[in-house]
């Protein structure tokens, strides 16, 4: 079926993944324009008419233009939206399709699975049960995947906020390494589309992307590979300048019963009002309590309010409440929810974020969380009165899917029009005001909050006032001055004026909370070894954190100062400016924040100490049999309130005092000394296992030093007395992902020799860089810089490092040395802080490379993020005194005499910023995958 797979297999394609329900007209019109050649400007569909499908198209159109031999659309597809709850539901879709086509069941699935491995390749990372589509999902308050830049030639759904995914754009990946802020950038802006969803409330951004597809065509030399970045923005309401669209028509509505169902069953408004909103809370509860009990009785009903004050004491309320001497249920759902939290929620009650919703709930109450594009379905909502897009976004919720003759809209707001000075949330007045006079007028037609009613001009709802007064327009000046990533600058880049709507704008930060040594320095050793997970991590929004741990180190300075920020991979001490009560943290959009088990932070309890003295970290491979071990205990942590998924952190205070557990945990701190003991690993497993009731991760953890002995650490923490009083257990496997550590250390149990690194990362290359259909000159450069990206390791400083034997030039040690021990070992090489081997790789290159000499240098400098624009070594450091004079020559004037900071501007006025990036991020991505083999 491969060779024959067309548009016309859509709605087969389709119907696998919906149940049987069949594509849209507007849906299989947007498939034919991307096969035939492009995405649109626009796509204007009201809510509720299935745009989330994108990704199904985007899936589809990939596999019909390789069977039919036709140009290829983007590889990546970003999607876009400014709510986390939205962001949630487009990843889980998107991994359900990436499920379908690991394990495909029909024909249709399995030609367009077959299809999509032959564009990415199956190289030797593939796994057993593995899909070809990679999903991510990047937003704050979470660690975000990075496995998609691996592999630049495979497809891609990337579901972020807009913060997130435009500061990767702009070279300042927030929440990530300095070090991976280019191979993102260029990713992102070659290769990729960005669906920007519900736009109005994204202009910046959309302003934003849309220029930096045109700065990336910005170069001397024509680039010929796959085009920049194409931005489409989807709305409800496009208008004429919106360049070409496909759009829901009346014809659409007409041939589909159900698409008409869904747009334009009435959603009658009912303005009810309350004296002295929104200066009068208590009042305004009350009322919302009033109407909303007065919906129940055809399912879930919705809440909407603005503030989570108001959400808690609505929700509190209502449960207090009773019908027919029956207590309501009622779900809140806010943005301060750990993923495990909203796990608990829809094991608690299956379907409840799903259109067909869970019978068991009676009420959702909500902020913003839920207003954009969640694939709820109410049967009617009660809503403060808001601004009129996100009523009218809000209203989407209502009779979702059609099945209701009608669904009810009750907006709560003043007696009378607002005036300036009123705000009510993140709302302010005039923009109230425009709403409650939009409302007054579609509250007298039947109609009422239809998504297609709204759909002419004149029923349109109000659009919020712009909080800036203009757009922001990035120039290549600044494109410059963002690519140089890898430098100390005077300051940090401020993104908001590119990226945000709102000139102060509250991007997130996630907060975890451990129990954490009183030692900080066996906190920082701790947290470097078993960093924060998504499941345990709250997202917060940054101004929140702030005003919360400003607090607490006003009122707990001592437990405040033990706190740790993780940015990346960098872990430390979390750094506070200010005195006295006017002290403030040092974060940024996309750190986390890891607080003590004591932090008086939230209202809740839930932070409970766990006295075991077993910590893992585990990253279980599929086809491994220690999965099965985190998914029961993902049953017993949800049962006991648990913060972490599959790891638990034990209280010093809280283990028991008795000498003979003290002596073992001694004992067990000699054998785990030496990394590459075996025999001692065992007994620690034995240990682990005679200890079974001390943590449920005692199981999995020895199972862990039994069959992976060389892949696993075993760190002995002690307390101030030096006594050992924590083990952890530290999946080692997962240091393949670490780009840091492939690039001196093996999974393989032996050494790697620089010479055959080379040459395989050189072939890898080659065949991606032709996959991805780059141009001869580019391929060739990209291969040679291959060739020799490692030729610096030949550094005798550097052997020493990695413990080669005379006579032999590694590349990489092997796994007799466990990742813990590779970290020991560069402290002990000599060589000086910060030494790069891409560096010196440059200067051993530099004669060989004499054909395409300016890309194919750059190319190995910037290997692993390094060298952007400068290195922080002068000649006689990196060299070392022992160096030839044509050596030190050539090290002198690249580095002392700013060769090389001239090669990094000729090569970007030659390609531009971010096809320079693209190309590192080939390399990287050959580099980083022949490595993960052991190679």
């Amino acid at each position: 079926m491969n060779n024959a797979l067309s548009v016309d297999d859509f709605g087969a394609f389709f119907g696998e993944l919906h149940s049987g329900c069949q594509p849209f007209a507007w849906q299989s019109r947007l498939l034919a324009d991307v096969v035939a050649g492009d995405w649109p400007d626009t796509l204007a569909a009201p809510t509720g008419a299935g745009k989330t499908s994108v990704i199904d198209i985007h899936v589809f159109a990939l596999a019909v233009a390789i069977a039919q031999g036709t140009p290829l659309p983007p590889r990546r597809l970003s999607m876009i939206v400014d709510r986390r709850a939205l962001v949630d539901d487009q990843y889980g879709h998107a991994r359900e399709v990436a499920a379908r086509l690991a394990a495909p069941q029909t024909p249709v699935l399995s030609a367009v699975a077959e299809l999509l491995w032959q564009l990415r390749g199956r190289d030797g990372n593939a796994r057993a049960g593995e899909s070809p589509l990679l999903v991510a999902r990047i937003r704050g308050g979470l660690p975000s995947s990075q496995r998609w830049v691996d592999y630049p030639n495979a497809p891609a759904v990337l579901c972020a906020t807009p913060e997130m995914w435009g500061s990767r754009l702009l070279f300042r990946g927030y929440g990530s390494s300095p070090r991976s802020w280019a191979r993102a950038a260029g990713l992102l802006a070659i290769d990729s589309v960005a669906v920007i969803d519900e736009a109005h409330l994204s202009r910046q951004l959309l302003h934003t992307a849309r220029r930096v597809s045109e700065l990336a065509a910005v170069a001397e030399q024509t680039w010929e590979g796959p085009r920049p970045l194409r931005v489409v923005e989807t709305t409800a309401t496009p208008d004429s300048t919106s360049g070409r669209r496909v759009e829901v028509d009346d014809t659409d509505i007409d041939e589909s019963p159900i698409l008409k169902a869904k747009l334009t069953r009435p959603k009658p408004v009912q303005l009810v009002a309350v004296s002295g909103w929104p200066r009068k809370p208590a009042e305004t509860a009350t009322t919302i309590v009033s109407e909303t009990v007065g919906l129940l009785g055809d399912g879930t009903v919705g809440v909407f309010v603005n503030t989570v004050t108001t959400a808690v004491d609505v929700a509190d309320r209502l449960r207090k409440h009773k019908v027919d001497g029956r207590e309501l249920c009622v779900v809140l759902i806010c943005g301060q929810l750990r993923t495990i939290d909203l796990e608990r929620l829809a094991n608690d009650f299956p379907g409840i974020f799903s259109p067909a919703g869970c019978s068991e709930v009676d009420v959702i109450v909500s902020t913003q969380s839920l207003e954009v594009g969640a694939d709820l379905d109410f049967s009617g909502i009660v809503t403060e009165l808001a601004t009129g897009s996100a009523t009218a976004q809000r209203a989407g919720r209502v009779n979702r899917r059609g099945l209701r003759e009608s669904g009810p809209v009750i907006v709560i707001g003043p007696e009378t029009p607002p005036d300036a000075k009123t705000r009510s949330g993140p709302y302010a007045g005039e923009d109230l005001l425009n709403a409650w006079n939009w409302l007054t007028a579609r509250a007298l037609t039947t109609e009422g909050l239809a998504p297609w009613a709204l759909r002419e001009a004149a029923n349109r709802p109000p659009r919020a006032a712009s909080r800036r007064m203009l757009l922001q327009r990035p120039e290549l000046g600044q494109a410059w001055h963002w690519a140089r990533s890898s430098d100390q600058l005077a300051a940090d880049p401020s993104l908001e004026l590119w990226l945000s709507d709102d000139l102060d704008p509250d991007f997130g930060v996630g907060i975890a909370v451990r129990a954490l040594p009183e030692d900080p320095a066996d906190a920082l050793d701790f947290l470097r070894a078993v960093g924060p997970r998504r499941h345990e991590t709250f997202p917060v929004p940054i101004k929140t954190a702030r005003t919360a741990l400003s607090r607490l180190h006003k009122t707990h300075p001592e437990i405040a100062q033990r706190s740790v920020r993780v940015r990346g991979k960098d872990v430390e001490t979390l750094e506070w400016r200010g005195k006295g009560e006017e002290t403030t943290p040092v974060i940024r959009p996309g750190d986390f924040i890891v607080v003590d088990t004591d932090a008086p932070l939230f209202t809740a309890p839930g932070n409970r100490k766990w006295p075991p003295v077993v910590t893992v970290d585990m990253q279980a491979h599929p086809g491994d049999d220690v999965l099965e071990a985190p998914a029961v205990l993902e049953r017993e942590l949800r049962a006991g309130e648990v913060i972490h998924r599959i790891e638990l952190t034990p209280s010093p205070e809280l283990l028991p005092e008795h000498a003979e557990l003290r002596d073992q945990l001694d004992t067990l701190a000699e054998l785990g000394r030496d990394e590459s003991d075996s025999a001692g690993k065992l007994l620690v497993a034995e240990w682990l296992e005679s200890n079974l009731d001390r943590s449920p991760m005692a199981l999995p953890a020895a199972k862990l030093l039994r069959d992976y002995p060389r892949m696993t650490d075993v760190i002995i923490q002690r307390d101030a007395s030096d006594i050992a009083t924590r083990v952890l257990v530290v999946d080692g496997r997962r240091a393949v992902d670490d780009e840091d550590m492939r690039q001196e250390w093996t999974a393989n149990a032996h050494p790697v020799t620089l010479s055959a690194h080379q040459e395989d990362v050189a072939r890898r290359a080659v065949a991606l860089a032709t996959a991805l259909g780059l141009a001869a000159d580019v391929v060739s450069a990209v291969g040679e810089a291959a060739l020799h990206h490692d030729d610096g390791k030949q550094d005798r400083r550097f052997q020493t490092r990695l413990g080669a034997k005379p006579g032999v030039i590694l590349a990489k040690s092997g796994a007799n040395s466990t990742p813990q021990g590779v970290r020991r070992a560069r402290d002990r090489s000599g060589l000086p802080p910060g030494w790069r081997h891409e560096q010196q790789s440059v200067v051993e290159a530099w004669d060989t490379i004499a054909s395409s000499r300016a890309l194919t240098a750059r190319l190995i400098g910037t290997t692993h993020g390094h060298g952007r624009t400068s290195f922080p070594h002068s000649a006689t450091e990196l060299v070392g005194g022992d160096a030839d004079e044509r050596t030190t020559e050539i090290a002198s004037m690249l580095f002392d005499e700013g060769g090389w900071d001239d090669l990094i501007e000729r090569t970007e006025r030659r390609y531009g910023v971010w096809v320079c990036a693209y190309l590192e991020a080939v390399l990287r991505a050959a580099d980083g995958c022949v490595s993960a083999e052991g190679h």
